[in-house]
């Protein structure tokens, strides 16, 4: 497995999730944790960074703390919740076989084995603690506290910065704020920012698959091809409901779960939107496939959705030349049909010149399958 990139979570299960399925809590209670000296060395990366790419900006992001999602076999529609019920966050322990103690430390680490049954649909990994890290041939499963509310993924969100996210997860002290938030908050990942991105696998009428090669002016994977993404943004959730604030007021009592659902996917169509040119009008609603793991960036976690278009590989292609909000941003569009894409493996000589989250995007893709026929029974 390429080590660049792994998979948090899929939503095989479903062909992946919309947004009516998905829910959010907000908490300062997901924040990353910090102190002073840390602070200053924030302060000091973003400093130089800006000193050579004065084109970045500093924006409030949405941090993932933890996730909760349904069993493969609980159906929403059902008046009945499942007879076993897992902990929000840690991978798919029942909770009727475990304590309290047991839930803290399957979430900080330890395998599942080394204190309750597993479930053997689903293999864990916790090396990185509260958002596990799972290799993309495997997943993490953990059932939602309400079955009832018919929400299968439940993201547990705080709040973070671009600056942070450089200054942290970008730090090359990286591996040094592990093990001081391990020591001292009993969490390797305490003090790092993980952002969550969103990405897209865009398809067009005739099933391609689009792909755009990253300028060489971007933060991160310059001239490499990736899918169109960017993140979910606080301040448009904020916008979005009547708040008129700056990037550093933000904070989550200013914002809905309704509304941050909201935002993560109708981010992704303005991503592409911005980065391809293409109408809103012209997509379908976002599918979401799962959440990815960037290792290049700490393990820096993406949503990643499937995207339908309306219009054809030409079309798409006279619309990307004409440039759109952030044409900038890209230098070429590549297109791939779907029967490549679900063959694209590390032996692929295309995989090379793919970032961590086009393959991600792309490992989710061939799990998830979510253009495919849809099973009418469970």
């Amino acid at each position: 497995m390429d080590p660049e990139v792994s998979l948090l979570l899929h939503t095989a299960a479903w062909r992946g999730l919309r947004e009516s399925q998905v829910e959010v809590v907000l908490s300062d209670r997901f924040n990353r944790q910090t102190d002073p000296t840390l602070e200053r060395q924030i302060e000091e990366v973003w400093a130089e960074r800006v000193s050579k790419e004065p084109w970045l900006f500093n924006g409030s992001k949405f941090r993932l703390h933890s996730f909760c999602l349904a069993s493969p076999a609980f159906e929403p529609s059902s008046s009945e919740s499942p007879e076993s019920t897992l902990c929000s966050d840690s991978p798919h322990i029942p909770k009727s076989d475990c304590s309290e103690e047991q839930f803290q430390n399957i979430r900080l680490g330890k395998t599942e084995s080394d204190f309750c049954g597993s479930d053997p649909l689903f293999d864990s990994d916790g090396e990185n603690g509260r958002v596990n890290q799972v290799s993309s041939e495997q997943s993490v499963t953990q059932i939602t506290d309400n079955p009832q509310s018919g929400s299968l993924l439940t993201l547990k969100l705080g709040l973070t910065c671009y600056k942070d996210y450089l200054g942290t997860n970008w730090s090359c002290r990286e591996a040094e704020l592990r093990q001081q938030g391990e020591v001292e908050f009993s969490d390797p990942l305490a003090l790092l920012a993980q952002p969550l991105g969103v990405g897209g696998v865009l398809c067009t009428g005739d099933s391609k698959v689009v792909l755009i090669r990253r300028s060489q002016k971007v933060a991160e994977a310059g001239g490499l091809l990736d899918i169109p993404g960017g993140h979910p943004e606080p301040k448009v959730v904020c916008e979005h409901l009547g708040w008129a604030v700056k990037e550093e007021q933000i904070n989550v009592d200013m914002m809905q779960p309704k509304a941050v659902v909201s935002e993560l996917y109708s981010s992704v169509c303005a991503e592409i939107r911005d980065e391809v040119n293409i109408p809103l009008s012209s997509l379908g609603e976002p599918v979401l496939m799962g959440i990815a793991l960037n290792h290049i960036s700490a393990g820096r976690p993406s949503a990643e959705f499937y995207v339908s278009c309306s219009l054809t590989s030409d079309e798409v292609r006279e619309l990307y030349w004409k440039g759109g909000a952030e044409a900038n941003e890209s230098t070429d569009i590549v297109f791939l049909s779907r029967e490549d894409v679900l063959q694209l493996d590390r032996c692929s000589p295309l995989w090379s010149e793919l970032c961590p989250s086009a393959k991600g995007a792309v490992l989710l893709y061939q799990t998830v399958k979510p253009d495919g026929e849809r099973s009418t029974s469970r």
